[in-house]
């Protein structure tokens, strides 16, 4: 019989459609997932779009006027738009309707800048943390915390207790600044050691700082023209990030107070208040007198001795430069902070964390809106107009920086200020040699007086603007409780540097 023969495949055969079909899945796969990826990034920025168009119709139809800043969502629960939401987002409007979006939609960051019409995807952030705070933890404010400090928050009355540092200690998209205290030596173990939301008692705490964190700020007055108030724009970022070294209205500059001689800083703790105690027991402290009367070189010797003395032992305590002044008037006023004229302390008896009910009163020896008198509600005085914020930069004593004017020969003018030689370097800023209170164009991008000119004797918000010069090489800024609207944080006027009873300084600590 003649044998069946069974048609089929060879292996070989087999083997060659199975590399054809192999071959077609690697060229049509990364095709159609990139056509879903498309569809995935289409429908995110369609519905970033609908969450802009839903908030400035809520703020056209509410207002305006009387906000500042206008319209912020942080999730916009109550949000009147159709459709799903995003879990977690953050939108701004200013008060000349631009937008400003952070939303997690599909797995995707899809932001919108305040200069910009177009809704993009930004693929560099890829959690909903990152794309919501605009870089996650290391570029949100997040405070460097080291031994000696006790971050705190403040509850319903305003007493301060010790915070949870992974809950609700701080947010600045909110305004709500950190802070930290450095406490007695007795009591450190125990609220190191103590559950969050401890009260701490108010005769342990020697110091209140307040954190400033690292950030770029976009040029707007580079040649120190005439200008008027407007918000500066701030964008927090990690010192390990590439400095932005913007020179022309426009560009960006990484704020030159977070480079401390050769090292660069995640951020600053500047003091609450001015300066309190005694030269030999300095402390920084609310409801108390301020320490004045003393001269630079024993202001910047006193505030030296509290990093070793309080604990501190692992940051460097200094007496305030002029620039990190700048530092905390710039973040004061951008979207994180009051945004507007901070109100100045008025109390003759230069009471700290007093503040009077507008920018023009005149000096009393009442304290008025008296730090804690409102809970953690409503300070004017305060550069976020709430407790979190630093109190006394405008108004109560004047406030020596340590920032002069040069000799002729360059050399370090010591004038008056007990200086017998010039300190380090990264401790001060020198300005050039100057024979006149007018000249600003010796003023430093950041400073917050050239930026903030006005005319030849104002800065914003009428604020007094005198330069450093060669009689007078110091800066003293934030003016006095008898300055009335001259007062401010823009405050900027010269002195020989010797000791005077209307004459405070301000400390600042940093991590080593």
């Amino acid at each position: 019989m003649k044998e069946k023969t069974y048609q089929g495949f060879t292996l070989i055969e087999l083997l060659a459609v199975i590399v054809i079909l192999a071959v077609i899945a690697l060229i049509a796969t990364p095709l159609i997932m990139n056509v879903i990826n498309d569809a995935k990034k289409s429908a995110a920025r369609d519905a970033g779009y609908s969450v802009i168009k839903a908030g400035e119709l809520e703020a056209a139809t509410s207002g305006l006027d009387n906000i500042t800043p206008p319209f912020h969502y942080d999730e916009g629960s109550n949000l009147p738009m159709k459709g799903t939401k995003p879990t977690k987002f953050t939108l701004d409007i200013d008060k000349e309707m631009k937008t400003q979006l952070r939303a997690w939609i599909n797995g995707y960051c899809v932001v919108k800048d305040y200069d910009t019409e177009e809704v993009t995807i930004d693929e560099s952030k890829k959690t909903e943390a990152e794309c919501v705070t605009g870089g996650g933890s290391s570029n949100d404010g997040s405070p460097v915390i080291q031994d000696g400090m006790i971050p705190v928050t403040f509850d319903s009355n305003g007493k301060t207790v010790k915070a949870d540092v992974n809950g609700d200690w701080y947010d600045y998209d909110q305004k709500k600044w950190a802070n930290a205290v450095a406490v007695t030596n007795d009591s450190r173990d125990k609220y190191k050691s103590a559950s969050d939301g401890t009260t701490i008692t108010e005769s342990d705490i020697l110091a209140y700082y307040v954190w400033i964190p690292r950030y770029k700020y976009q040029l707007w007055n580079v040649e120190g023209n005439e200008s008027q108030p407007q918000e500066i724009k701030i964008e927090f970022e990690s010192k390990s990030t590439p400095k932005s070294t913007g020179t022309k209205n426009g560009e960006w500059l990484t704020h030159p107070a977070f480079t401390f001689g050769s090292t660069e800083l995640s951020g600053l703790w500047v003091g609450k208040f001015e300066m309190t105690g005694t030269a030999s027991s300095p402390t920084i402290k609310p409801n108390v007198s301020s320490l004045r009367s003393l001269n630079i070189s024993s202001f910047f010797n006193t505030i030296k001795s509290m990093g070793s003395n309080y604990g501190l032992s692992s940051y460097d305590s200094h007496m305030m430069k002029n620039s990190e002044w700048g530092a905390v008037a710039y973040l004061t006023h951008s979207k994180y902070g009051k945004n507007g004229e901070v109100i100045l302390n008025n109390n003759s008896s230069y009471t700290t964390g007093c503040g009077a009910d507008n920018a023009s009163e005149s000096s009393t020896s009442t304290c008025k809106n008296a730090y804690g008198s409102k809970g953690n509600g409503t300070y004017n005085q305060s550069t976020t107009g709430n407790i979190t914020g630093i109190f006394d930069m405008s108004g109560g004593a004047y406030e020596y920086v340590m920032a002069s004017s040069a000799k002729q020969d360059g050399s370090f003018n010591t004038a008056s200020s007990g200086f017998t030689s010039a300190p380090d370097s990264k401790y001060y800023d020198q300005y050039d040699y100057n024979t006149s209170n007018n000249n600003h164009s010796i003023s430093k991008l950041g400073d917050a007086m050239k930026e903030v000119y006005v005319s030849s004797t104002k800065h914003w918000y009428e604020d007094y603007g005198y330069m450093p010069n060669s009689s007078n090489p110091w800066v003293v800024r934030g003016g006095g409780c008898s300055s009335d609207s001259d007062a401010g944080v823009f405050y900027s006027n010269n002195g020989n540097g010797d000791g005077y009873s209307d004459i405070s300084a301000r400390g600042v600590v940093v991590s080593n």
